[in-house]
């Protein structure tokens, strides 16, 4: 049984005239590790983990290869990994772009249909959770959650921010500021337009 929530859109997506509206986010229970993960597929084939954790590590190392050199990889019933790339600026024209400027940012994956089919339960409503606290995720973890979802959306709010990193309200508002100061993001807007983006974008 999975556990969703409501939130609310956020207004830097909201259409002017379009009122606050909800929708639903699954909500992660925890993160299952690769040691357990592999132990619970040991106890269901009988192949040892350490065998599992080389065929693992022998399978990214190729499908990595295959990516960094333009190629979609199919991984079974998984679905297709492929790579991802961005510009440092947007042009008109395409003799305005140089090879030098366009990185790999990361790796899209599209789930297949089987997966997808097996990967989906039955939801019911979270329970609201009394005396929350935050996370105690190392500076560099929430650093890394952070800039990864800016450089996948653009930009990030402090709602999004405590999200995927389980701090609370002040405790992201106060992790935020130590990341402007630290010139790692900038922050932009006032009021419920407060965002933040990556310094380096900005200032470009």
């Amino acid at each position: 049984m999975a556990y969703y929530d409501l939130k609310k859109k956020p207004s830097l997506t909201t259409k002017e005239g379009e009122e606050n509206t909800l929708y639903p986010s699954i909500v992660n229970q925890q993160t299952i590790s690769t040691e357990r993960l592999l132990n619970l597929v040991q106890q269901r084939c009988g192949l040892k983990d350490g065998v599992l954790a080389g065929a693992l590590m022998e399978i990214m190392d190729t499908v990595s290869e295959f990516i960094r050199d333009g190629y979609r990889v199919e991984l079974g019933e998984f679905g297709t990994f492929s790579g991802k790339i961005k510009a440092s600026k947007l042009v008109a024209e395409k003799t305005d772009i140089r090879a030098g400027s366009i990185r790999f940012t990361g790796v899209n994956f599209r789930a297949s249909k089987k997966f997808i089919m097996q990967s989906s339960g039955e939801l019911m409503r979270s329970p609201k959770i009394a005396h929350r606290v935050s996370s105690d995720l190392l500076e560099e973890e929430l650093e890394r959650r952070l800039m990864r979802y800016i450089e996948e959306h653009g930009f990030i709010t402090r709602s999004v921010y405590t999200r995927i990193t389980g701090r609370l309200k002040k405790t992201a508002y106060g992790d935020l500021e130590k990341f402007v100061k630290k010139g790692v993001v900038v922050r932009k807007g006032v009021g419920n337009q407060i965002h933040y983006v990556k310094a380096k974008e900005e200032s470009e």
